[in-house]
């Protein structure tokens, strides 16, 4: 379970921490030859497509796709990369070995044949790409910023509420973490009250709408039966439910969901949670969005 989901001494889950980038760093004016390295099925990477997707950024950042292979639990490129095969080797090429393990989203750049690697943290990852000034009159292409205690709260108890509620070692750690996720989506459900706008915190996208939007459009999939996300039914919130048909109905968010790639990679990847490896049968992604709307 360790090499899954690493715990404190009382058996909640912590997630590691990645690689980060000093914030003074000047992304706008090192986009050449960027590259973004993600998965379909994580979530943290979910975050940064959704940017770049938003953004359209493709003339400036090249996305590459990587597949889990779930037998040697690893991330591998779907074809040879700058020399490598999986991105373990990615990462010591780049001369990072001294990490808890080789994770994705990765943005980095290539400079005379050299890896630089700018940061493996989504949430970092996602302000970077924010960054980058594009061309639009499109008012939802402008992701704002929001209050940071309210999208710490979001990272904290929902992002990572959901694994620290599948990942929890005991009875005590798992119903804690079970109380305060569904605590913390009352006060996003709240939020919508109290701004009366199309998103969360009001009329403008935010950071807020990117964090929350992988988690709640894997919910009934995966983190509902899965991660043991069963306090309460997702529908019972009816303003993040509209919310989340809304924001996936946006141009181009389609792109990022992968339904079928989830329900393998997490149902057969994450053996600890479902050792017989057996997919559920559940509805697809579009029946879901179909039925509540």
């Amino acid at each position: 379970m360790d090499g899954f989901a690493p715990a404190d001494s009382h058996g909640n889950y912590k997630r590691p921490k990645g690689i980060l980038v000093d914030k003074t760093y000047d992304f706008e004016v090192n986009t050449k030859n960027s590259y973004l390295l993600v998965g379909n099925s994580c979530p943290w990477c979910h975050r940064t497509l959704l940017i770049y997707k938003l953004k359209n950024l493709s003339k400036k950042i090249k996305v590459i796709f990587l597949k889990a292979d779930i037998n040697s639990g690893q991330w591998i490129f779907k074809e040879k990369f700058e020399g490598c095969e999986t991105l373990n080797q990615f990462y010591k090429k780049a001369q990072k070995q001294n990490i808890f393990r080789s994770t994705l989203p990765l943005l980095f750049n290539l400079q005379n044949n050299h890896i630089n690697i700018i940061s493996s943290e989504s949430s970092q990852i996602v302000r970077l790409l924010n960054s980058i000034k594009v061309e639009s009159s499109n008012k939802t292409l402008q992701i704002k910023n929001c209050d940071q205690n309210f999208l710490k709260m979001i990272h904290s108890d929902i992002n990572d509420g959901v694994y620290k509620c599948g990942f929890a070692r005991n009875q005590r750690s798992y119903e804690l973490a079970s109380k305060t996720l569904f605590r913390s989506l009352s006060k996003v459900e709240k939020e919508f009250d109290k701004n009366l706008g199309n998103w969360i915190c009001g009329e403008d996208l935010t950071y807020a709408d990117i964090y929350l939007f992988p988690t709640i459009i894997r919910w009934e999939l995966i983190y509902r039966q899965l991660f043991k996300c069963s306090e309460k039914e997702i529908s019972d919130f009816k303003n993040i439910i509209k919310w989340r048909s809304r924001f996936f109905e946006l141009s181009n968010i389609s792109e990022t969901c992968f339904d079928s790639e989830w329900k393998k990679d997490y149902y057969k990847a994450i053996f600890p949670l479902n050792p017989n490896q057996i997919i559920p049968v559940l509805p697809s992604l579009q029946e879901i969005i179909e039925s509540v709307t």
